[in-house]
C-alpha cells in the first residue's frame, strides 16, 4: 500500500535532548535568533507564562519555518545532526555572519560541498549540529 500524498503528514519538529532547557532557550533565542514558542514545567505540570521564573523542562523554539522541541535530559541523545534548508547561498552567509557575531560555535563556515550544496555547520550547547545549506551561487564557486 502506498500512502503518497494522502498520508496526512505535514510537518516535522525534532525533539532535541538538552541538559538544561532554560540555558538552551537562551542559546537558541539570544545567539541563533530563534523565537520562543512555549515553555513547559514538569514540576508545575503546565505551560509557563513569559514572566514566570519557574524552570522549564520542555520548550518549543522556531526560526522561519523550522521548529525544534527542547527536552531536558530526556527524549534522545546529545549530538543529533539536523539539516536546515535555506533558499539561497546569501541567506546562509547572512546566518553565518549573524551567528558568528553572536558567538555561536561555528564548526565549519559555508562552502560548496562535494555534493554541490553550499553548507555551514554550527553546534549548539548540547553538541547537536545544525547543517544549514542552500544551492550554490550560479555565477561563482562560493
Amino acid at each position: 500500500m502506498s500512502l503518497g500524498d494522502s498520508s496526512g503528514l505535514f510537518g516535522c519538529r525534532p525533539v532535541l535532548r538538552v541538559e538544561n532547557v532554560a540555558r538552551s532557550i537562551a542559546h537558541y533565542v539570544d545567539i541563533l535568533g530563534f523565537r520562543l514558542g512555549f515553555r513547559w514545567s514538569d514540576k508545575e505540570q503546565r505551560f509557563l507564562s513569559p514572566e514566570e521564573s519557574c524552570a522549564p523542562t520542555f520548550a518549543l523554539v522556531g526560526l522561519g519555518q523550522v521548529q525544534l522541541f527542547l527536552s531536558q535530559q530526556s527524549q534522545g541523545a546529545p549530538g543529533t545532526w539536523l539539516h536546515l534548508d535555506a533558499h539561497t547561498a546569501e541567506q546562509v552567509d547572512e546566518l553565518h555572519s549573524a551567528w558568528a557575531e553572536k558567538g555561536a560555535r561555528i564548526l565549519e563556515p559555508p562552502f560548496v560541498r562535494a555534493w554541490g550544496m553550499y553548507e555551514m555547520r554550527v553546534q549548539d550547547l548540547d553538541s547537536h549540529v545544525l547543517r544549514v545549506s542552500a544551492p550554490p551561487r550560479q555565477n561563482s564557486r562560493a
